[in-house]
């Protein structure tokens, strides 16, 4: 009777064998359906949110310290020329060294803007609406922004561009 018992169990355990290892599996693929949507996704869903093909940049130096931190990964949104205001704080293409740069609205004038780095001394040369890529996206009046986040994507890019150098 025994042996009948044990035969019977062993198909049993076999199945929920296999039972295991697919309920591992799916949730193995959930969890890269969940990171890859998060990873493209994100990005995608943040250009259509903010209205900009860049919704996000790092900060790269202490120039709008105290507000703003190197290493701080801020939010950008898009907006017209009309929209900037003086003490706002805008991304631009810096035609000098072909890098994006975040400074506060200083002056407004017909056709171009000052700006000028928090921590800075003096202002920047105007920069023409043109090369504005947004502004930082607020809450509270505030830049919304994560610490630190700024800073690996900085190193995720230095990576790269060592590779392309290669």
């Amino acid at each position: 009777m025994q042996d009948i018992i044990m035969a019977a169990e062993q198909p049993i355990q076999g199945t929920i064998k296999k039972m295991r290892v697919m309920s591992h599996l799916v949730n193995l693929a959930v969890y890269v359906l969940i990171v890859a949507g998060i990873v493209f996704g994100l990005p995608n869903f943040l250009v259509w949110k903010l209205h900009t093909t860049y919704p996000m940049a790092a900060i790269t130096s202490g120039s709008m310290w105290p507000v703003l931190k190197e290493g701080d990964l801020v939010f950008i949104e898009g907006v017209g020329a009309t929209d900037i205001r003086v003490g706002d704080i805008i991304v631009y293409q810096n035609t000098t060294n072909h890098t994006l740069t975040i400074h506060r609205v200083t002056k407004l004038l017909p056709d171009m803007l000052t700006t000028k780095g928090d921590a800075n001394f003096s202002e920047d040369l105007p920069v023409l609406y043109s090369n504005v890529i947004g502004r930082t996206y607020n809450i509270f009046g505030k830049p919304l922004h994560i610490h630190y986040l700024g800073s690996i994507t900085e190193f995720a890019n230095s990576i790269r561009q060592h590779g392309e150098q290669k």
